[in-house]
């Protein structure tokens, strides 16, 4: 054999061969395990508390809490908890368009996505629904507080929190939340 030749596939096979496919039924259960953190999170957040962590080196707070502070690669822990308001200022925002399938006969209805600094956190926490407000009227620095589900739901702030709505507080100044604009 020569040295551009192939002597077949890593399996003996003929790599010239056509390929043979297999119908074959598999089905997967999945059992998602949560941390104990998040657990103790959605504890509180089942009595409409949000609890952060506040790092004991740079004093920046972070919620959800993740056990650590990112910046100081220092622990946080239960004696590190502090609680953060239920109130917020959108910082960033995206409308979202539902995608149209062939066939699909209903249409969804835009809908926006907005990144909330909520008061007492030095972090953003994303991808929240916003309500009560036409789309066109969303903007960075907009007031907003929670709406909370009468029970929860499932897991994290989408669990316990049906969507965010204006406060009717006035507009946050930028300076407030730029350095959180992504």
């Amino acid at each position: 054999m020569s040295a551009g030749e192939s002597g077949g596939s890593a399996q003996g096979g003929d790599d010239n061969a056509p390929v043979k496919f297999m119908r074959q039924m598999v089905s997967l259960d999945y059992i998602a395990h949560q941390s104990p953190l998040a657990l103790a999170f959605d504890a509180r957040l089942a009595k409409r508390e949000i609890p952060g962590h506040k790092c004991p080196a740079c004093n920046l707070v972070y919620c959800p809490p993740k056990g650590f502070c990112p910046m100081c690669v220092v622990s946080t822990g239960d004696e590190d908890e502090v609680m953060v308001k239920d109130t917020g200022t959108v910082t960033t925002f995206t409308v979202i368009t539902p995608i149209q399938y062939y066939g699909q006969e209903e249409r969804g209805e835009d809908y926006v996505l907005a990144n909330i600094l909520l008061d007492g956190s030095d972090q953003t926490i994303m991808m929240q629904r916003l309500g009560d407000i036409a789309n066109g009227d969303v903007r960075g620095g907009l007031r907003v507080v929670a709406v909370w589900k009468d029970t929860m739901d499932g897991a994290g702030m989408g669990g316990a929190i049906e969507h965010w709505s204006p406060s009717g507080e006035p507009d946050a100044d930028k300076a407030h939340f730029e350095e959180h604009i992504l």
